[in-house]
């Protein structure tokens, strides 16, 4: 493996920023936008009304920044198991939030304010933007298990469980976290779960850089 350089660096880190930026922008989002109940209102939900733009924007510049993630990844991990299609299961994940940001869901009762079930419209785009999270959602959970079979293949299985169960377990503790504080129990498991794990694993890939050497022998 060649000596990583500083594009390198710069690509995981783009990976490492882009799911807390996602996550507290969408919070705040939530938070903030007149009408939006997390109770009972879906995050992707945020793509409509005149504010509309500010999630799509979140949600094409975290999938753009993961797609980055993607390359670097590519740059690291050059041979083995899951070498080519561990970085384009994680491009495409990240492009999945590029297409969704792109598109805006349909419109609910009562979100954006003033809606109401007789204005509500089934949409080409808004059944186009729900797939999207899907889609990614699949996709996430291909790229955990190509990784955890490439830790597992090197003999390295406490990487491997980590990788392969990350995602489950993270989402069964934000649900768990969701039922303390009351309202929609899984709504902060669906935001937050798949960021924690492109994080986790940035952050890992980041780590490996300063010597090409434990890097081969990490990833």
């Amino acid at each position: 493996m060649s000596k990583p350089t500083i594009s390198t660096r710069v690509l995981l880190a783009c990976g490492a920023v882009a799911g807390p930026l996602y996550v507290a922008v969408t919070l705040i989002e939530a938070v903030t936008r007149d009408g939006f109940d997390l109770r009972q209102h879906r995050f992707s939900w945020l793509t409509t009304g005149d504010l509309g733009w500010v999630h799509q924007s979140n949600m094409v510049l975290v999938g753009a920044l993961t797609v980055l993630l993607a390359v670097g990844m590519r740059q690291v991990v050059r041979t083995g198991w899951g070498a080519v299609w561990a970085p384009r299961l994680l491009a495409l994940f990240g492009l999945a939030y590029v297409i969704g940001g792109l598109l805006r869901a349909d419109a609910v009762a009562g979100f954006p304010p003033g809606t109401t079930s007789e204005m509500v419209q089934r949409t080409w785009h808004g059944v186009a933007q729900n797939a999207s999270r899907s889609v990614s959602s699949l996709l996430l959970i291909a790229t955990s298990l190509v990784i955890a079979r490439r830790f597992a293949a090197r003999g390295r299985r406490t990487w491997a469980w980590f990788y392969g169960a990350g995602i489950p377990v993270v989402f069964a503790a934000l649900t768990a976290v969701g039922f303390a504080i009351g309202g929609n129990p899984s709504a902060l498991a669906f935001l937050a779960t798949p960021w924690v794990w492109v994080t986790a694993l940035a952050v890992h890939l980041y780590l490996t850089l300063p010597s090409a050497r434990s890097a081969a022998r990490e990833l």
